[in-house]
């Protein structure tokens, strides 16, 4: 075969992949309220989300699984120029830094370009963009425009639970740069000596700030079905949610990109009888992590670079005790990430990137506490397999599209016309 016709049938397979998207169904309607089953001797809770947008959560015996980590919105100057038929870049960028979609990126190498969420966890870095953003596998979308002295950022997007939908805004200017990312899944009732409320899971409010090389950002969100109620007086509630917290930096140091940034996480779900005892599941926790993500810029040219990334994480738990079970226990860990990535321009209209990671998990501390009874414990693992992914992006004029490549495509090719998708992470841009 033609290696040149390549990219060609990647574009029209993607395509048809595309065709077969379908919207996303909506939420189901908030649970009516009904009175909480008798308590057991401590509360079975649903499994909690990984918190957004940094996963916290170390189990003490089961290894880290990879997940979408947030990249730096460093940027790595590389010299490929941009000619008439490439995607028009932000004045002052390349070709390599235009803002990029879900398909970029997965693992969080820092260094690399920044993508649409990226601008939302680091607002600042929304002004001066010009772009209209669709991706129907990740049931998104994003548009970024100038707004007053500043640029504004409007986003479809999902809760990071139960596919609710989120609404995005984002506003900055040369000083500083503000977002908001919001979803809501509440119900209220009330009747004679008697009220409730219902928070479905997905009810979330994430709050984001930055101004130069530093950023904050803090958010609310309930995980699964939560309820208070008070009936002549009578009160009892079920509450499954997490607050979380994270202050960093970012710079650059000749070819070395850093972030660097604390996370603090509360999370885990409890019951409070009309009596007033109260049971908490055994997930319940505060954490704490000091996180370092590295990137190394080991190569460029005119028509490609690698970055070769470390996301590293020293983190303690502290696990709250249960009632008539265990005592309160605390664990501590290091988790080291490496991860690489490439980017290599085969024409002037398809760049492809690649890249892979894996981690390293050591965690120490108390098992469990059982009769005053201490069992103590150390493990040292890496994780199960290598994440890897592969992308193509067209690009011309002022128009992208880019896909990431999903494993069953090796399978099967053609599994997409079965409503799968063989592209993880499709979208297109549209640059101004």
């Amino acid at each position: 075969m033609n290696i040149f016709k390549l990219p060609a049938i990647c574009l029209l397979v993607a395509t048809a992949a595309f065709a077969q998207q379908v919207p996303p169904k909506a939420p189901p309607p908030a649970a009516a309220p009904v009175a909480p089953a008798p308590p057991p001797s401590q509360v079975v809770a649903p499994a909690a989300p990984a918190p957004a947008p940094i996963q916290f959560t170390v189990p003490a015996s089961d290894p880290v699984v990879l997940t979408e980590a947030p990249s730096s919105s460093s940027e790595v100057a590389v010299s490929l120029p941009v000619s008439s038929s490439s995607a028009a870049a932000p004045e002052g960028k390349t070709i390599f830094d235009n803002v990029r979609g879900n398909a970029y990126n997965p693992y969080g190498t820092v260094g690399a370009a920044n993508t649409v969420r990226d601008l939302v966890e680091k607002p600042a870095d929304i002004y001066g963009n010009k772009f209209f953003y669709i991706s129907p596998v990740s049931s998104t979308g994003y548009t970024a425009v100038p707004f007053g002295d500043g640029s504004a950022l409007i986003g479809l997007d999902r809760a990071p639970v139960a596919n609710l939908a989120a609404l995005v805004l984002g506003y900055a200017n040369s000083n500083f740069g503000i977002a908001l990312n919001y979803s809501v899944n509440k119900a209220f009732t009330s009747a004679t000596k008697y009220s409730a409320r219902t928070t479905g899971a997905g009810d979330n409010i994430g709050l984001y700030f930055s101004t130069g090389s530093l950023y904050a950002n803090a958010g609310w969100l309930t995980y699964a079905t939560s309820q208070s109620e008070d009936n002549d007086g009578d009160t009892q509630s079920v509450d499954y949610s997490q607050i979380e917290g994270n202050v960093g930096i970012t710079g650059k140091s000749g070819s070395l990109d850093y972030d660097g940034y604390v996370n603090v996480i509360r999370t885990g779900g409890t019951r409070t009888l009309i009596n007033g005892d109260k049971y908490v599941d055994p997930n319940t926790f505060l954490g704490l992590s000091v996180n370092l993500d590295l990137g190394y810029n080991a190569f460029q040219s005119p028509n490609a670079r690698i970055i070769l990334g470390s996301n590293n994480r020293i983190f303690a738990k502290f696990l709250d005790g249960i009632k008539n079970g265990d005592k309160a226990y605390n664990i501590w860990g290091l988790v080291v990430s490496p991860n690489i990535l490439g980017e290599f321009a085969l024409t002037e209209t398809w760049l492809a990137f690649a890249g892979a990671s894996n981690a390293i998990n050591i965690v120490a501390g108390d098992e469990s506490i059982r009769n005053n009874s201490k069992a103590s414990y150390l493990g040292i693992s890496h994780t199960s397999g290598t994440g890897a992914y592969v992308g193509l992006r067209y690009q011309k004029a002022n128009l992208a599209l880019e896909a990431e490549v999903a494993a069953n495509v090796f399978n099967n090719p053609f599994d997409g016309f079965n409503n799968r998708n063989i592209f993880a992470g499709f979208g297109g841009f549209v640059y101004f």
